[in-house]
């Protein structure tokens, strides 16, 4: 059973969304992860959480993964063999 092929502005958004929300990720669980624990303090991982989520750096790099993410797709979005 075949499926559907996707057209390019449905895999260029798929796309900015992945890279998007993989990039956001690892940025604010590696960030808290090595800002926030192993210190002792029950609330530092919470204030690390807070800090990353604050910081306008964390969602500028998030918008350059979907950015990238949405390149990604146009480009695999580009050479399909159209099938009638």
């Amino acid at each position: 059973m075949s499926r559907p092929a996707r057209s390019r502005p449905e895999l260029v958004v798929a796309g900015a969304i992945g890279g998007g929300l993989i990039v956001w990720v690892l940025v604010v669980f590696g960030t808290v992860l090595f800002t926030g624990t192993g210190t002792g303090d029950f609330l530092d991982p919470w204030r690390a959480l807070w800090r990353v989520l604050m910081t306008g750096s964390t969602w500028l790099i998030a918008a350059g993964g979907a950015v990238v993410g949405g390149m990604v797709g146009a480009v695999v979005g580009g050479p399909q063999n159209k099938k009638k």
